[in-house]
């Protein structure tokens, strides 16, 4: 099975549980809280997601890291079916279905900003702006630094890319004289 498809099926039973309670942006929250745990610690990652680890092992472990992020018991609950069912490894891919799930649910949509150095509030508040009026919807916006850009932004907005990088500029400056010449 994909993990695409792995990942649609948790994250919409979790989804569905956190709309029922209304408790779907916490539920969310505590699986970031859980995924920033599995990317930033490789110890916690690697017995997590091994075979040759018992599984009560896994929950006494996942057990003392929930007490300590102070987790629900419904997404405790879910982690340790993600460790029954041997789909731990899945948690970043359900994270990010979940989130497209709660930006669905809010009428929100998700950008993602390459930018040659990094932005301050105020400029990315404003690139969140233009795309809203651009989009005629919310938009959330994630920013990364692309040293590779001389200058400006690319923005990627529901599989179209807007790219204002001066590269790019360049490149039509020089297309434009070797048309004129």
């Amino acid at each position: 099975m994909k993990s695409d498809v792995i990942a649609k099926r948790y994250a919409t039973a979790l989804f569905d549980l956190g709309r029922e309670e209304g408790t779907e942006k916490q539920y969310g929250e505590e699986l970031e809280l859980v995924a920033q745990v599995v990317d930033g610690t490789p110890e916690f990652r690697a017995i997590m997601e091994s075979p040759l680890h018992d599984i009560n092992l896994k929950k006494k472990i996942l057990d003392e890291v929930s007490g300590r992020l102070s987790l629900s018991a419904h997404l405790v609950s879910f982690l340790k079916i993600l460790l029954d069912k041997d789909r731990f490894t899945c948690v970043s891919d359900i994270l990010n279905t979940y989130k497209e799930l709660l930006d669905r649910e809010a009428g929100r949509i998700r950008a993602h900003i390459f930018s040659s150095s990094e932005l301050d509030a105020q400029e990315t508040q404003r690139i969140a702006e233009v795309l809203s009026t651009l989009m005629k919807k919310e938009v959330a916006v994630e920013i990364s630094v692309d040293p590779t850009l001389i200058g400006g932004v690319v923005a990627e907005v529901e599989g179209m890319v807007y790219d204002g990088s001066v590269r790019t500029q360049i490149s039509k400056v020089k297309q434009s004289l070797k048309g004129e010449i």
